[in-house]
């Protein structure tokens, strides 16, 4: 279908879909009884998706591999009945029927036992899912891809998002998003507490509508679809553009609530919320109070304790635009980046993933999803991130709805696999979040490692500082990486001495460089000119 016919047909369909989708407010009791329910039919729910998205789809990518394997509706239901789900799942695993994260994306093709099937990322698409909107990857891994949204989805996925808030005793908090629009997910994260009554009291987007080429497009999607909450008596704020470096104006918004409240919950990705405390602390602004949400990027100890320095509690989330929440923070442990699963939603299983071309083998996350109308269908599918699985009491909340698997330690073992600095990926973000700062001053969000190639391809690094931190050398800089990744690793160590013999290493003042969605990570590879990255 034209992509512009394909637009209409979805501007026409959302009011009956909105309408369907308003039709009942969610209660905190119905949450609670939803969530045990599908955790007492995990298993059924799973075999339920496979019999019709699967098995019952001809053009499923993963009915080749369970073929493969021999593995036909019946054996699966076998498997699941005599081993239990993450036991049938992981003997799937070995069997070969798994998708790795560049397949799932469409960039490689699928090869097991010797056959080779090509597929590209719409193959996953859920034929039992609806299409009532659409978003679209960041892209920071690759080309972005578009995912379509069903409404029901939203419905089936709210329960988890309000026992999430009240959890943390945030339910009745007012609430600060600072978050983009369309075709970023802030309107699916909306419409999940929506679904329970709960509107954000501020919404700000660090960009515009014209700063994106596709503002027409998306710019109008996003205003239609608050036009027809707001008639339905939905009071969604409208969003007030506030770009990153104006983090100030949310704070001042934030402590506006908590003087009115006393409490109040931001959502944010992490390097933006840290943003809004540096901000506050500068302009003597008390966040006591607020619990920042953070999203999109790893929690690190150095960005944690700079929101907490204010006062402000923080709260790790976990999720992919193609998965939407995966795991909240516990409210028990304190650990930052202690999360439940959302084992109604999920399995999630690790499997030791050797990385290609380093000799380090790590924990990678497989991954399947539970619920009927998902727009993805994950089978095994192997998704860039690893870390540590864990099942154990904690006391809070979520452990009394089933939630009492625990994922930490989440990391991305693609910053493992590129060129130069990328392959030491965990001990240069703590040089850049901690050793720095606390030798030169400023905040982890002032540091940034850039790998740049140029014309004739050759690597060049660059270590970006930002010109507010004062530093009279910046040899000492350099010096005081060098040896701090000497001290790190044997890996790290490697890299150092390749860097300073090569005077790989330059430091550049500008201010760190950001994706197109605002996030700031500690490392970035920039393209090759010429080489196409839309």
């Amino acid at each position: 279908m034209n992509e512009n016919l394909e637009n209409l047909s979805l501007f026409a369909q959302f009011p009956v879909s909105l309408r369907r989708f308003m039709r009942h407010t969610l209660t905190l009791d119905e949450a609670k009884a939803l969530v045990h329910e599908r955790m007492e039919h995990r298993a059924e729910n799973f075999l339920r998706i496979a019999e019709r998205s699967i098995y019952g789809y001809a053009g499923s990518p993963y009915l080749p591999l369970l073929r493969m394997a021999g593995c036909e509706l019946g054996d699966l239901q076998w498997l699941v009945t005599q081993h239990g789900l993450e036991g049938a799942l992981r003997r799937l695993r070995e069997a070969g029927v798994y998708i790795t994260f560049e397949e799932f994306k469409g960039r490689k093709p699928i090869e097991r036992g010797g056959q080779t099937l090509v597929v590209s990322a719409s193959d996953f698409d859920n034929p039992d899912a609806r299409r009532d909107f659409t978003m679209q990857t960041g892209g920071s891994t690759g080309a972005a891809i578009k995912i379509g949204v069903d409404l029901d989805d939203i419905a089936a996925r709210s329960p988890y998002e309000m026992l999430g808030l009240a959890a943390h005793s945030l339910l009745d908090a007012p609430g600060v998003r600072w978050t983009g629009t369309l075709p970023e997910g802030s309107l699916r994260n909306i419409l999940r507490s929506v679904r329970f009554g709960r509107v954000p009291a501020r919404w700000f987007s660090p960009t515009g509508l014209r700063d994106s080429r596709y503002w027409l497009k998306y710019g109008l999607a996003t205003y239609y679809m608050l036009v027809w909450l707001r008639l339905f008596g939905v009071p969604v704020p409208w969003p007030k553009t506030v770009e990153v470096d104006r983090a100030v104006v949310v704070a001042r918004s934030v402590a506006e609530l908590l003087k009115a409240y006393g409490r109040c919950s931001v959502i944010a990705t992490v390097s933006r919320g840290m943003r809004v405390c540096l901000a506050a602390q500068e302009a003597g602004i008390d966040l006591r109070g607020a619990v920042f949400f953070g999203t999109s990027e790893p929690a690190t100890s150095a960005k944690v304790r700079h929101i907490q320095a204010t006062g402000a509690g923080f709260i790790s989330t976990y999720g992919m635009v193609e998965t939407n929440r995966i795991g909240i923070g516990c409210a028990r442990t304190g650990q930052c980046d202690d999360l439940h699963l959302h084992s109604d939603a999920f399995a999630l299983f690790t499997h030791p993933y050797p990385v290609p071309g380093f000799g380090v083998t790590v924990p990678a996350f497989n991954i399947t999803s539970l619920l009927p109308r998902t727009s993805k269908v994950l089978l095994n599918v192997q998704m860039d991130d690893y870390g540590i699985l864990e099942e154990h009491p904690c006391g809070c909340d979520l452990q009394s709805y089933g939630y009492t698997t625990h994922i930490r330690e989440i990391r991305s073992y693609s910053k493992l696999t590129g060129e130069g600095v990328t392959l030491i990926g965990n001990e240069i973000a703590r040089v850049l979040e901690e050793v720095l700062p606390g030798r030169f001053g400023g905040s982890p969000l002032d540091y940034q490692l850039v790998e740049e190639e140029d014309e004739q391809g050759f690597t060049r690094l660059y270590l970006v500082i930002s010109p507010r931190v004062e530093i009279g050398d910046e040899g000492q800089v350099i010096a005081v990486v060098l040896e701090a990744l000497r001290e790190s690793s044997p890996m790290a160590d490697a890299a150092r001495s390749i860097w300073q013999h090569t005077k790989t290493l330059q430091v550049k003042r500008m201010e760190p460089v950001l994706t197109t969605r605002g996030k700031q990570f500690p490392l970035r590879m920039l393209p090759r000119p010429g080489r196409d990255n839309s």
